[in-house]
């Protein structure tokens, strides 16, 4: 099976069956609490689910896949302790009051990429959830088309770092992570680093001005009876 195969399976078998599996990566405090967890979604046939995504924006149905996704990832990861941090495309932040039944603000952090406020759409969206008092996440820094000008506007609570820049940063390859801090706390964000591979990067990351972590030396994305028994 070729990779479009791939793709349309996995979105035929999500939409038409329901089936998508919810998984949960924890994020820690530097004190090693559990701030809560972000919500992932993974395929039956070990499709990446960005490459779903995408053939899911190719078919105009990101909208139903987003929905779908979020509910399940709601309705399975109700009794995780902390916050639950769930993604959010640009077409559905465009549609932001539809955003509440999903959970409060006391319980949902809503990770926005800098691509999702691009459209007026976008922008108001983010607007309506600062209004109703949601935590937004700048997910991906330091990425792809991320720029300083959109962490300016977009204002966010929590800044996540993007893995390659955390990589980079603890293998002492640049410094690109220091000025995504420094523009996080400029605008009175908090900083969590994601792609944590070694333990050991802890404390580099705290000395940088890093207040959480994420990733697959703390502990990999997985389904939610495993944190049940490994939190028991």
């Amino acid at each position: 099976m070729n990779v479009t195969d791939e793709r349309r399976e996995a979105l035929s078998a999500a939409l038409d069956q329901g089936r998508l599996k919810p998984v949960f990566q924890p994020i820690f405090t530097m004190t090693g609490r559990i701030l809560g967890f972000e919500a992932l979604t993974r395929f039956p046939n070990g499709c990446p689910p960005n490459l779903v995504w995408q053939a899911a924006a190719e078919q105009h149905l990101i909208d139903q896949l987003d929905k779908l996704a979020l509910t399940l990832a709601v309705q399975t990861g109700k009794d995780l302790p902390g916050k639950l941090f769930l993604n959010i495309s640009a077409e559905h932040l465009g549609q932001a009051e539809s955003l509440a039944q999903f959970g409060t603000p006391d319980r949902i952090v809503w990770e926005v990429t800098e691509t999702a406020v691009r459209t007026r759409a976008g922008r108001a969206g983010v607007a309506w959830l600062k209004d109703k008092n949601y935590v937004l996440a700048m997910d991906d820094a330091g990425a792809g088309w991320s720029t300083r000008y959109r962490l300016q506007w977009l204002r966010p609570a929590i800044v996540k770092l993007d893995y390659s820049i955390v990589g980079a940063y603890c293998r002492h390859q640049n410094d690109v992570l220091i000025g995504w801090v420094q523009a996080a706390q400029q605008v009175g964000a908090r900083v969590l680093a994601e792609g944590v591979e070694d333990r050991a990067w802890i404390d580099r990351l705290q000395r940088a001005g890093v207040e959480w972590v994420q990733g697959f030396a703390l502990g990999a994305p997985e389904p939610v009876t495993t944190w049940r028994d490994n939190l028991a």
